[in-house]
């Protein structure tokens, strides 16, 4: 990926990008990622909620998102909630790290074609942002419903005080 100005420019592999507000910059959700996302699906009435957490790189202006991981089977499950091991998931932050990709935010499911966030979901974005040690501006949040991306997900920037939803601008 290149990042020239205000664009970002991706080469053979599909990806979906949303502009951050007026800022300039990019999050895009790399194919490694909606492939992760998109076999956790909840296309069955019996499947449980899944998740986990989503890493990446800032190259310019694009906040790339290339990897998704989770659910783990530590991680607490049922058709409506997801209760992540936040223990596996910290040991998980440390690792990756030193491999380089850093910590962007949340991913979950939701039994919905087009998912929109609980008031659990917004509070608990915003509780994790304000107890964790970083240098972000806000997390992403993201939340895959039966539908197809990029209108079966739910991409959103979350501090303790606010959150903004992001709309798709390309598939590429």
């Amino acid at each position: 990926m290149e990042a020239k100005g205000r664009l970002c420019f991706l080469r053979r592999r599909m990806s979906i990008r949303y502009p951050v507000g007026e800022s300039g910059q990019f999050l895009t959700l790399e194919q490694d990622v909606l492939d992760h996302l998109a076999k956790w699906r909840q296309l069955d009435p019996k499947m449980p909620e899944a998740g986990g957490q989503l890493f990446g790189a800032v190259e310019g202006q694009c906040i790339q998102v290339k990897l998704a991981t989770g659910p783990r089977r530590s991680d607490r499950r049922g058709r409506f909630f997801f209760i992540a091991d936040r223990f596996a998931e910290r040991r998980e932050i440390s690792t990756l790290h030193k491999s380089g990709l850093h910590y962007f935010g949340d991913w979950h499911t939701h039994p919905q074609p087009i998912p929109t966030p609980s008031e659990t979901d917004i509070s608990s974005m915003a509780d994790l942002f304000a107890r964790s040690k970083h240098e972000l501006n806000a997390f992403a949040m993201v939340i895959v419903g039966t539908a197809g991306p990029p209108k079966g997900l739910h991409v959103s920037l979350h501090s303790v005080s606010a959150w903004s939803r992001l709309e798709a601008d390309t598939g590429v």
